[in-house]
This record gives C-alpha cells, sequence and structure tokens, in this order.
C-alpha cells in the first residue's frame, strides 16, 4: 500500500472526475442487475479466483498447524503451541471487534488471543469438536461436536443440541442467528437443524448424492444461509443469493470453509491447498497456496469489517485407520529415533516423509532412545507416528521393549525397524528376536524388516557391514520401507 500523501490541487480535480465516472459506472450496473434473491443455484454457477498479481503471503507466517494466516485488515495475534494441538485446531471464530479470535481444538480446548475474551471452556471428554461460532450480541461462542452437541460459553445461550444423528451424518458445520438468539446445525449429508429463534428454510440432502457437506454461513438478517459442499458447490436458502462457486476449480482439492461477508452480498471459499475463490462483493486479499505444503487448510474467519480473513492450517490427518494422538504427541507428524545407522539414511527420510524430524546420533543404546523420547514428549515435540531404529549397539530385552512402549503410549503407530549386524556380535539375533516377538502384540504398530532387505544385498555396506554410504542404495531402501510402515 502506498503512504498517504496530501493531495495537490490537480489531485483533487482528478479524484473528483474518477469519483463521477464511477458513480456513473455504478448506476449502470445497477440498472443491468436483477436485484431478484435466489434460492437455488443457477445451471452453470461462475467461480472467480483473484489474478495472480494481487496475491500476498504475509511474510512473517510460515506453514505451521495452528497458527492462523491473516489477510487484508486480519491481524495475526498468536497461535496454538504444537505441544497443546492434540488431534488438531478444527475451528477459528473471530472476536466481535477483529481484535482477536478463538481458536477450537478438535478434543475441545479453545484458545484465545488478542483482545478475544476468557472463558472457562472444555467441551465434554470423548467428544470430537467440529466448529466454534462467535455469539456475537453479549459476547461468547458455541462449540458443536460431531454427535451433535452444543456447548455455550461466556455470553452465549444455549438454545439445545441434537438427538441422535444417523450413523455417519456428523455435525460438520455451524452458523449463528442474529444476536447470538439461535443457531444452525449442519450434517455432512446436508440436513439442516435450527435452533432457538433461527428458522429451518432448506436443506442440501438431496443434492449431495456423490459429495458431502463441509460448511455454512448465515445471512445478516439470519432469514437465510449457504451450504457448501466439498465439491466447492454452493446451495442458497431462503433470501441468500447465489453469487457463484467453486466446483470447476476443486479437481484435485476440496473445499473446507466458507465466510459470508458482513452485507450478506458475497463470501469467500477457502480450499485445502489455501486457494481462496470470493464471489459477490468479498474481496480477495490473499491466499496461502504457495505458503501451505504439508500443513493443509481446515478453517476459515472473516474480519468483522470484510476487508480480511483469517486462514487456519492444521497438522494432516493420520493415515486412515489410525486414531489421533494422546496429549503430548503433535498430531500428523513423525519423529524417528536412532543411532548412526539412522544418520546414514537421514536424508533419505526427510525427502521421503516431508516434516520428519530424525533424531539419531553415533553410539546411542536402546535407554539412551527411552530418554530421549520421554523428554521429547514432555516437551510437547514428539510427532503422532514414532520410528525406532536401535540395537546396533547392544541387546534388547522384552523388558527393555515394554518399557519403551509405555513411554510412547497414545501414539498413532510405532514403527520398529529390524537391525543388520555381522554374526560376530552377540546380540546381532536377540534384537531381532525380541522385536519379533513383541511388535505383534500392537495392532497399530509396525515392524520394517530392514534386516531381511540387508541380508539380501550384501553389496550395500561398507566393509564393516553395518553402515551403508549416505545417499546409497541402501540408505534409500531403508527410507522408503520405513515410509511404506507408517
Amino acid at each position: 500500500m502506498r503512504d498517504p500523501r496530501a493531495p495537490s490541487g490537480d489531485d483533487r480535480a482528478r479524484v473528483k472526475l474518477f469519483a463521477f465516472l464511477g458513480v456513473a459506472a455504478l448506476l449502470v450496473g445497477t440498472a443491468c442487475t436483477s436485484a431478484e434473491p435466489a434460492t437455488r443455484a443457477p445451471s452453470r454457477p461462475v467461480s472467480t479466483t483473484a489474478p495472480p498479481l494481487s496475491y500476498r503471503v504475509p511474510r512473517n507466517i510460515k506453514d505451521v498447524a495452528g497458527q492462523p494466516i491473516p489477510f487484508g485488515s486480519a491481524r495475526y495475534f498468536g497461535g496454538i503451541p504444537p505441544s497443546d494441538l492434540g488431534s488438531g485446531v478444527t475451528g477459528i471464530a473471530a472476536s466481535p471487534n477483529g481484535r482477536g479470535y478463538w481458536l477450537a481444538t478438535a478434543n475441545g480446548k479453545v484458545f484465545r488471543y488478542g483482545h478475544a475474551r476468557r472463558y472457562s471452556s472444555q467441551a465434554s471428554p470423548g467428544e470430537h469438536i467440529a466448529a466454534i461460532v462467535a455469539s456475537g450480541g453479549e459476547g461468547g461462542y458455541w462449540l458443536a461436536s460431531s454427535s451433535g452437541a452444543v456447548f455455550s460459553f461466556g455470553g452465549a445461550a444455549s438454545h439445545g443440541s441434537a438427538g441422535s444423528l444417523p450413523p455417519g451424518t456428523p455435525v460438520v458445520a455451524m452458523a449463528a442467528a442474529p444476536g447470538g438468539r439461535g443457531y444452525w446445525l449442519a450434517a455432512s449429508d446436508g440436513s439442516v437443524l435450527p435452533f432457538g429463534d433461527a428458522r429451518f428454510y432448506g436443506s442440501a440432502s438431496g443434492d449431495l448424492v456423490n459429495d458431502h457437506l463441509v460448511a455454512m454461513a448465515a445471512t445478516p438478517d439470519g432469514r437465510g444461509y449457504w451450504l457448501a459442499a466439498s465439491d466447492g458447490r454452493v446451495l442458497p436458502f431462503g433470501d441468500a443469493r447465489f453469487y457463484g462457486s467453486a466446483s470447476g476449480d476443486l479437481v484435485n482439492d476440496h473445499l473446507v470453509a466458507m465466510a459470508a461477508t458482513p452485507d450478506g452480498r458475497g463470501y469467500w471459499l477457502a480450499a485445502s491447498d489455501g486457494r481462496v475463490f470470493h464471489f459477490g462483493d468479498a474481496r480477495f486479499y490473499g491466499s496461502a497456496s504457495s505458503a501451505v505444503r504439508k500443513n493443509p487448510i481446515v478453517a476459515m474467519a472473516a474480519a468483522p469489517d470484510g476487508r480480511g480473513y483469517w486462514l487456519v492450517p492444521t497438522s494432516p490427518p493420520p493415515p486412515v485407520g489410525l486414531p489421533a494422538p494422546a496429549e503430548g504427541f503433535i498430531a500428523g507428524h513423525v519423529t524417528a529415533i536412532g543411532d548412526s545407522v539412522m544418520l546414514d539414511a537421514a536424508p533419505d527420510l526427510e525427502a521421503d516423509i516431508p516434516g520428519i524430524d530424525v533424531e539419531a546420533a553415533v553410539s546411542r543404546q536402546w535407554y539412551e532412545g527411552m530418554s530421549l523420547a520421554e523428554q521429547l514428549k514432555a516437551e510437547g515435540r514428539l510427532g503422532a507416528i514414532v520410528v525406532v531404529d536401535l540395537g546396533t549397539n547392544g541387546p534388547v530385552s522384552p523388558g527393555m521393549f515394554t518399557a519403551m512402549m509405555n513411554i510412547l503410549a497414545g501414539a498413532s503407530r510405532v514403527v520398529f525397524v529390524t537391525v543388520h549386524l555381522p554374526p560376530d556380535y552377540s546380540w546381532s539375533h536377540s534384537v531381532n528376536a525380541t522385536l519379533q516377538e513383541c511388535v505383534p502384540r500392537y495392532s497399530r504398530d509396525r515392524l520394517a524388516d530392514f534386516n531381511k532387505l540387508a541380508d539380501e544385498n550384501p553389496q550395500w555396506f561398507y566393509s564393516d557391514g553395518v553402515h551403508m554410504p549416505i545417499g546409497g542404495t541402501g540408505a534409500r531402501a531403508m527410507a522408503l520401507l520405513i515410509k511404506s510402515e507408517i
């Protein structure tokens, strides 16, 4: 932005001329535009993204899970520390004056930043929080869980929760009625449940045959709302007008969030890769598509003045079928604990597994690896998936294995790597025997049998039969094997 300057006489004349031309253009455009409200999307929706030249990512904000990325008038006030991310951030709600925000995690914790007021908030244990919505009015917010339960905090009044939902149709979005006198819950199948003064204007349950709902936004007067599907479609109801969709722009991605402008004459859509689509009078202030690499966008909130927004990245989800990690682990991240053999494969691990934290050291013993795992967990720096490649430097008993698993309790998955040692190492067979006996007792965990591959390829190793050239064929094979078990 240019610094403000004191206008000269010629500048004032130009301003008057441009103002006259702008008003004239506005009048002509208004005369050619229908003002009838739309209740359903037209057959050929129009989507729009900003030209590349207007794109800007805040310089001081990186691709970090739990750290909101601000655009336009939205400011950065802080983000969730990695040790508190737990199962990942799921939502953001701006404070009424836009000088702060609340961030909610899936396990029900709420973190406040800037001028956002502090409320004692913690959802019931076991509930997965799907959305956080500011109530406006007296201040406060609601948390909505995927089961349909609603939790009220501060000045947010309780208007009820959903009863039992059909299997496979969790609540995924929530929107507030004016003044906090009600709210809507939206389920993944497109159904809408109104509470308090919020009225029912329709649902998308018949329009999402091969898709699912991901977001919702209400009009300022509360007499309508928009529903957004993961494929980018936008469905308006009540007095909500249709301004366009992103259905033709998400070939290899999906929609995750939506926010309406304060006057309800436009809205933004956000994709998981950080792209932002703007429609109606919603202006484009930037996207995070070039900044987001490993942490996908999961939530969005508009600045109260309508001149900016925040995007929130979260940790990648765990592999399909794995549970979210317990407290102390970083969801979606991998930590590898090993000895000098892992140092040989470290560059390939970092190339094959983005974001992996390789904690390897020469001559490390099993008990030293246990101490390191305990320390990283206490500091909130341990990944939800842990790779253990130890045993080169000493024996490992079943009791030592159990002690390691006790420390790693709560991880989404632990991958153990068998060791490859010459026969003259007295513990060469016992280490792998312990791993082969104990790992199968834990159904989620895996054994990467590198020793089997190594026996078939002795040319991978130096003359000591233990270490491999960094970047060599053996190191690459080891990294790929570990990746396949994650």
